[in-house]
């Protein structure tokens, strides 16, 4: 399916009513310097060859090694995904609002052991809200020895409702 073309992707990203923080994160500018760590730069895959999922045109937010990061319009709500540039056809789901999005990256940033302090200036850098009720959902999910990606789509699922 179509991507929007590179000198339109910012513009696009700003129509589809993303927060500045996350459009200076997809500009390649971090707003926090942790926040570097969930990406590996602008676009380029979806630019040079690399084919997208099926459906309706994707904006592409960042790659991060071998896969990309994207976001559209979906019916009733945003649709941000990340899929391998070998497999783009079969996209992960991530979310289906900016705070579910950054509720995944912030994800990351845990899994890569980086110190709460640091996890908290980053949220609030972005103004990311949902932090606190993220982390006390992690250390419930790890009492309970379930499956991270599971408590994770589930996490996501219940920020996303907040959002609406």
């Amino acid at each position: 399916m179509p991507v929007i073309a590179e000198p339109d992707r910012l513009p696009a990203l700003r129509r589809l009513g993303l927060s500045p923080a996350l459009l200076r994160l997809a500009a390649g500018q971090a707003p926090h310097p942790a926040l570097a760590r969930c990406l590996s730069g602008p676009p380029f895959y979806l630019y040079r060859g690399a084919h997208s999922p099926p459906g309706s045109p994707l904006v592409p937010l960042w790659d991060l090694h071998d896969q990309a990061l994207a976001v559209r319009a979906a019916t009733d709500a945003l649709e941000f995904l990340r899929f391998s540039i070998e497999a783009p056809a079969h996209p992960e789901h991530l979310a289906r609002t900016e705070a579910g999005f950054w509720a995944t990256q912030f994800d990351a940033l845990y899994e890569l052991d980086l110190d709460l302090d640091a996890l908290h200036a980053a949220a609030q850098a972005v103004g990311y809200r949902h932090l606190a009720l993220q982390l006390g959902a992690r250390d419930a999910y790890e009492r309970e020895d379930a499956a991270h990606p599971a408590w994770l789509s589930g996490l996501v699922a219940r920020i996303d409702a907040l959002q609406v």
